[in-house]
Parts: structure tokens; C-alpha cells; sequence
């Protein structure tokens, strides 16, 4: 380091020294405190690009303001008190903001409709004025640490080269460690008490000795506590002319939260998501045959179909392709059938080379699966959660406080069903987590994809039902509905028996690890 970064007085040198570490500690926070507004907003509006698009230019006009009126400020009034007192008032902020943080965001969910707006308010209002504060920081520090011109450049290198390494860290450490280990809220909570540390290391080595008082008060704060068949689902004739095409890659879309493939191999047309080569088969149909599920796992979800003693409404979380709407509605043409995407590409493609329209029982409906929960009281018969952004499920469909709000979506004798990956870790979790909500009134069923790779289906159930009464009312279905997959016969070959032990962790919107649980034992083709 340069020596004349550093003030030539014998007794500010440790205050120096402090301000440049203080600058890698918000460097640190401002970073961690971003990645940590995706958990805050993901379960009011998604955790799509919308929400990351709001957060960052929210996180950056935070340190645009701080930047200018911290310089602004640090000219008229260059105290070490004053720039302690930037860092005390966002550190105070995050300590207080768990405690309102919930109200604030389902305010704006429930007051706007459009995401892109409701995402850009809710991130402003709980980030904006802490982040502008902590964003005062470098610019006053540099007004403090110069001595003469002849310093300015290399005081000034330093202090963002210092806050952009406690940037880096900040990232990393929040992501990769903490998030998994102890969950939103206290990280939130611990960014407050290490800003509080800062200021009142600022305090403790200013020059002006009677800032001591001042920074006994500061501190004092670390203490406070945080608060018959009907119309089809898909047009004929735009099937049969992708019949007529030859095999191949058929369509390539990129959205904001995907990259489709559509492709074809004799007759069956396949959709599926691609991230850096690797691809993650999302639905199929069968060009010749309407009744036809080609993929395992949906024909597992349909055993959701043999627990309410009627079937009047349907909830699909997930498009794909539409192919579970589609088998439901032949099979049950009377049951009124709602499918909600959040990925409008998706439902593009689904119309246009799929052939899936919506009539007076089936409607498509753009969105956020728990946006959609949130804005609607209706019960439904069964809801099925076959919910994926690229090769995962997004975390905030993953919590225990997702789940038992679908269950009060659920009639009297309703049931959900849940595709689940089977990757060891978040699987554990997602079984114990949907045992929790649903007072441990869960089926299992196992579904072999082929290539090594199995999906497992958890159906959860507001009425109780032996192994022995799963199976009669199977049969019972089975009867009534006539199948071309027979349920009974998925019950009796895939039921799988629950964990004697989960030892998953259950995952909740403060604590959701699952994308990083996620993202161990998977396995991936890589197209060619």
C-alpha cells in the first residue's frame, strides 16, 4: 500500500486504518444485502429476472444518491462522527427490517398487479434508503483521508478497491455459505451488528476522544433485539402438421427466464430447457395419439386424480408443454382446469407448436404460481406443482410457508401433488417440509425416467387414507374415470414407503438452502 494513503498525523493513523477496513465491511453488506432482497421479494413476486432487474438498479440508484450526497455532505461537514452516523442509521435499518419486511412486500403485491412495477416498489421501499446510506461511505471516507492532492488518487484507488474485495466476499460468503446455514432473516439481523461494529470502531479511533460517548451509544444498539368428452385442449391440425415435419429441432426461443428447445423424434414432440449444453426435458406429446403421456412422472401425477371423491377444479402450477391439463381434461372433460406459467415464451410455445388452446374449462394463465395463490381464495380439487426455471425449482415453491398456503387453496377433500427431483439432499427437505405442512398426511410414489434418472411424486392429503384404502379408491378411479394409464396400477407398482427418518431440513422463506441443496448429485445430458 501506498504510505501517502495514509495521513501523516501520528495519532490518525488508527483511525486510518479503521476507515479502510470499515470500507471492506460495507463494501461487504451492500453486496450480501443484495443477494438477500431475492429472498425477501421472491415469495410476493418470483424469483425471475423481473426481480433480480429490480433489485440491482435498485441496489445501484441506492449507491448512485449515496455517492453524491455523501461527497456532498463530507465537504460541509468532514466529521468522523457524522460519517459513523451513515453507517449507524443503515445498520440500524437492517436490524429493524425482518421485523416489518413481510408487510411491506405483500403491500405492494396485493396494491400492484404488473410484477415488473410491484417488484421495482417492493425492493425500493426495503432497500433503497439503507443502501443510500451505507453507499455515503466511500465518498465522505476519501474526504477524510486526504491530506493533499498529491494522496488523492491513491486514497481514492484504495477505499473502492478495499469496498469492492468486501463486495466480492460479501457475494460469496452470503451465497455459498450463509444462506444454506442459518437463513434470511439472521443474516439480515448480523449485517446490521457488524455495520454497528463498524461505527463504532470509526468512533473508538477517531481522533476527537470525546466521540467515545457517542460510540458507547452506537453500540448500545448491538443489543437490541430484531424485530363425457369435451372440446379438445390442443388443435388437430396444427398437430398433425408438426407430424408432417422431419425429425429434429423444430423451434429455438430465449426468454428472460429460459432458452426452449423444441424438437421432434418420429412422433413425439419434446420440449425442454438448456443451460450451458445441458438439457432438461420439460414435457412431450404425442403427435398421433391425444391420450398418450410419453414422460413417466406425468403419468404418476395423475394418480393425484384418485383422492376427491369428485373432481369439479384443477390447479396446474407449470405448464410445460401442457400435457398433464391435456390427459386430465379427456379423461375428466367436466372438471374446469387453470394452468398458471410464469414463463410467457413458455405458454408461446405451447399454443403455436403444441397446439393447446384454451376453451370454456381450460384457461391459461401467465404468472407466478404463488402470486396466484395469494390473489386467489378459490379451492381446487387437486393442485399439481410441476413447477420449473431451467433445471430447478424455484426456492420460494419450495417452503413450508408456500405449502400451507396452497394447502388453505385446497376444498375439504382436495389434494396436491408435488414433482419432485429425486437428488438426495433437497429431496429429504422437500419430503419433510411437505410432511410438516400437511400434518404428515403424504404419499410417495416413485417414477423411472430412463437414462438412471427418477423424479418422485409426494401426494399430500387433507383426509387420511390407509395403503389399503389408497388402493380401493384407485380402483375406484381407475373405474370411473378409464384411465389409459391404469392408477391402480401405478399405486401398486410405484407407491414407495415414507422415511422412517427424514433428516432433510425444512426449508422455510427465511431459511430456503434449497438451490444450493439443489445443486449437489445431479445428473445432466449435454445435448448434441
Amino acid at each position: 500500500m501506498n504510505s501517502g494513503a495514509l495521513p501523516e498525523a501520528p495519532d490518525s493513523k488508527g483511525f486510518a486504518v479503521a476507515i479502510y477496513l470499515v470500507a471492506f465491511v460495507t463494501g461487504a453488506i451492500v453486496m450480501s444485502f443484495e443477494m438477500l432482497g431475492s429472498r425477501y421479494l421472491a415469495p410476493a413476486f418470483g424469483a425471475g429476472i423481473y426481480t433480480w432487474a429490480s433489485l440491482i438498479s435498485t441496489v445501484l440508484a441506492a449507491l448512485c444518491a449515496g455517492y453524491f450526497l455523501g461527497g456532498f455532505v463530507a465537504d460541509r461537514f468532514p466529521s468522523p462522527a457524522i460519517l459513523a452516523a451513515t453507517v449507524a442509521i443503515g445498520s440500524i435499518w437492517m436490524l429493524l427490517l425482518p421485523a416489518f419486511s413481510d408487510e411491506v412486500v405483500q403491500f405492494f403485491a396485493f396494491q400492484i398487479d404488473d410484477i415488473k412495477t410491484g417488484s421495482l416498489a417492493a425492493a425500493m421501499a426495503i432497500m433503497l434508503f439503507p443502501v443510500t446510506f451505507l453507499g455515503m461511505y466511500s465518498p465522505f471516507a476519501i474526504r477524510l483521508l486526504i491530506e493533499s492532492k498529491h494522496n488523492a488518487g491513491a486514497v481514492s484507488g484504495t477505499v473502492y478497491g478495499i469496498s469492492t474485495a468486501g463486495s466480492i466476499l460479501g457475494t460469496l460468503v452470503t451465497t455459498f455459505v450463509l444462506i444454506p446455514l442459518i437463513g434470511t432473516r439472521a443474516i439480515t439481523v448480523s449485517l446490521g451488528i457488524a455495520g454497528l461494529l463498524g461505527c463504532a470502531l470509526l468512533l473508538a479511533t477517531a481522533p476527537r476522544r470525546r466521540l467515545g460517548v457517542v460510540a458507547a451509544l452506537l453500540a448500545s444498539q448491538l443489543a437490541m433485539p430484531p424485530p363425457a368428452r369435451a372440446e379438445d385442449l390442443f388443435d388437430s391440425q396444427i398437430r398433425q402438421t408438426m407430424l408432417a415435419r422431419k425429425d429434429g429441432r423444430i423451434a429455438h426461443l430465449e426468454t428472460v427466464y429460459n432458452d426452449i428447445f423444441v424438437t421432434k423424434e418420429a412422433s413425439l414432440l419434446s420440449l425442454s430447457f438448456q443451460w450451458k449444453g445441458w438439457r432438461f426435458y420439460q414435457s412431450q406429446a404425442n403427435l398421433a395419439d391425444g391420450d398418450d403421456l410419453p414422460m413417466p412422472y406425468s403419468r404418476t401425477l395423475s394418480i393425484a386424480a384418485i383422492y376427491p371423491q369428485d373432481i369439479r377444479r384443477v390447479l396446474v402450477l407449470g405448464l410445460g408443454a401442457g400435457s398433464i391439463a391435456v390427459y386430465l381434461h379427456r379423461f375428466v372433460p367436466d372438471a374446469a382446469i387453470d394452468a398458471v406459467e410464469l414463463d410467457p415464451g413458455v405458454i408461446e410455445v405451447a399454443r403455436k407448436y403444441f397446439g393447446l388452446r384454451e376453451t370454456g374449462n381450460f384457461r391459461l394463465i401467465p404468472g407466478d404460481a404463488r402470486m396466484f395463490l395469494n390473489r386467489h381464495p378459490e379451492p381446487y380439487d387437486i393442485i399439481i406443482v410441476d413447477a420449473f426455471t431451467g433445471s430447478y425449482i424455484p426456492f420460494h415453491l419450495m417452503t413450508k410457508e408456500f405449502y400451507q398456503l396452497l394447502r388453505s387453496r385446497l376444498s375439504p377433500h382436495g389434494v396436491a401433488a408435488f414433482n419432485f427431483l429425486s437428488a438426495k439432499d433437497v429431496f429429504e427437505s422437500n419430503v419433510r417440509t411437505v410432511a410438516v405442512a400437511f400434518d404428515n398426511a403424504i404419499d410417495l410414489f416413485r417414477s423411472d425416467e430412463g437414462n438412471g434418472e427418477s423424479n418422485a411424486i409426494v401426494i399430500a392429503r387433507l383426509d387420511p387414507s390407509s395403503d389399503a384404502e389408497t388402493l380401493q379408491k384407485a380402483a375406484a378411479a381407475q373405474a370411473r374415470y378409464k384411465f389409459r394409464f391404469d392408477v391402480a396400477k401405478l399405486v401398486a407398482d410405484q407407491r414407495m414407503p415414507l422415511p422412517k427418518d427424514l433428516r432433510g431440513k425444512v426449508l422455510t422463506d427465511d431459511f430456503a438452502a434449497a438451490d444450493v441443496l439443489d445443486a449437489r448429485s445431479r445428473s445432466y445430458r449435454r445435448e448434441k
